[in-house]
């Protein structure tokens, strides 16, 4: 696989030999050099009070956020840690053991951090930690980030664990403030009561972006003839590490919806999608929906998250010609073909910049494909009224679903590499190196790349890409 200073390094030879020709006896030659994407700007591992934390509470100073020991096993060593628990301070808290003792009914703390300023243009910020979720049912754990200090936006958790888990939240919706605020609130009901969570290694990173220094080289009076320069690809992600900068974090849409007729209603913020590295892989999960199964908690039918690729903005507006090819699987295909029913993934090969025009190549677990116009989208999707109303998440097909007759180049079960080659106002498709259609398209947006996926009815979803390749002014087409 190409690493990115590798075909930051390509670029700048192959622009070197173009631009100037080649270099003369005694001449310098530099290489490009990328800046680091991701800078922590803060880190807090509780071993010592920092000062830069500001704890509230609605309880009278009893019960609040504050420094704890934990233990943590690794094999036969337990190793003593320490944490900020939402039970560990205050005047009857400090006196309390983690996870022995409890927090208390009806009570809210906040922990807030900050203002953390950037130095120049943050692309996008991310919030990393480990907790142990140890709640009671109706009782959750809130993480976020603010550019105000006072209204937050994360991810709110409510499944108890003894297991401490990773958590992370990164968002592109503060890359525009003068500063950051991180936010910890523990909300507790008025029912039953538990240990509370336990947070740790706290660390918030900008994404400064990358820049390149091309070589200043003396031209040559006499140049060579060069041959045609081999096509290169200016942007590769294999998802070997969780920094390069996509979307990670949870899909919010607000639901509302009755389980049994009107009775067990629900109306809220609900997470229908998480999107994470895995293993080598960038990863769409959609959980196991509330229709037709009890088990499921959440209303997650109509769940189509679309994924910005995290281009440099200088790499836009996109050329006339360009190709996007992108490998995927679904990872949870329970052993049955055609599962996960109505699945689905694909390319977004061009949109506008807010991402709310859409025209996307899919390919879904039924073994079909089509190529689709997404009108009026909003993040992560939802079904277009059937009975009119709202005009939103409207599907306009460009090439219509296949209805199923591509068992043999699209397995429900296998990787599948999709391609799109747009050369101007048209468009080619190709499954598994099978070119399947050339459709013409006028008028579509070249401001944002990316990819997309989810589900329609049955759920639960795992999407699982290997990788993400983006070639300008790339070669032939076949």
């Amino acid at each position: 696989m190409w690493s990115l200073a590798g075909v930051i390094g390509m670029m700048a030879l192959l622009l070197g030999f173009l631009f100037w020709g080649p270099l003369s006896a005694g001449a310098r030659q530099w290489s490009a050099t990328p800046t680091s994407l991701w800078t922590t700007v803060f880190t807090d591992t509780f071993d010592a009070p920092a000062a830069v934390w500001t704890v509230t509470d609605n309880v009278n100073g009893t019960y609040q956020w504050g420094i704890a020991q934990y233990t943590v096993g690794l094999d036969t060593i337990q190793l003593i840690e320490h944490g900020l628990w939402a039970a560990g301070g205050g005047t009857v808290g400090q006196m309390q053991s983690w996870p022995t003792d409890t927090y208390t009914n009806s009570m809210t703390t906040w922990a807030i951090a900050g203002p953390f300023t950037p130095t120049q243009r943050v692309w996008d910020m991310q919030l990393s930690l480990a907790a142990y979720n140890a709640v009671a049912s109706g009782d959750a754990l809130f993480v976020g980030l603010s550019d105000d200090g006072v209204h937050f936006q994360g991810i709110t958790l409510t499944v108890s664990t003894l297991a401490l888990q990773p958590i992370s939240w990164s968002t592109r919706a503060y890359s525009n403030s003068a500063a950051v605020w991180i936010g910890l609130q523990f909300t507790s009901d008025a029912q039953d009561v538990a240990a509370g969570p336990m947070v740790d290694n706290v660390t918030l990173a900008f994404n400064y972006g990358a820049h390149l220094y091309f070589p200043l080289v003396r031209r040559d009076p006499t140049p060579v003839p060069t041959p045609t320069s081999v096509p290169q690809r200016l942007y590769f992600d294999g998802f070997d590490t969780p920094f390069t900068g996509w979307y990670t974090g949870p899909a919010l849409r607000y639901n509302k919806w009755c389980r049994y007729g009107d009775i067990d209603c629900h109306e809220g913020w609900e997470v229908v999608a998480t999107m994470s590295y895995l293993n080598g892989n960038y990863r769409i999960e959609v959980p196991l929906t509330w229709h037709g199964n009890e088990d499921g908690l959440v209303d997650t039918w109509f769940v189509w998250p679309a994924l910005a690729a995290p281009l440099p903005e200088s790499y836009y507006p996109l050329p006339r010609r360009y190709c996007i090819e992108a490998r995927g699987v679904f990872a949870n295909f329970l052993d049955e073909d055609y599962q996960p029913w109505w699945g689905h993934w694909g390319i977004v090969f061009g949109a506008n910049e807010r991402m709310s025009e859409i025209y996307s190549f899919q390919v879904n677990a039924n073994h079909d494909a089509a190529v689709l116009h997404h009108h009026n989208y909003i993040f992560p999707g939802n079904r277009q009224p059937l009975g009119g109303g709202i005009d939103i998440n409207v599907e306009i097909p460009i090439v219509p679903w296949s209805n199923g007759d591509m068992a043999d180049l699209l397995p429900t079960h296998e990787y599948n590499t999709l391609k799109v080659v747009v050369d101007g106002d048209w468009m080619a498709m190709y499954a598994n190196n099978r070119l399947l259609n050339y459709v013409y398209i006028t008028n579509m947006p070249r401001e944002r790349i990316g990819l997309i996926g989810g589900s329609w009815e049955v759920t639960p979803i795992d999407l699982q890409f290997d990788y993400f390749r983006y070639e300008p002014n790339c070669g032939s087409a076949q």
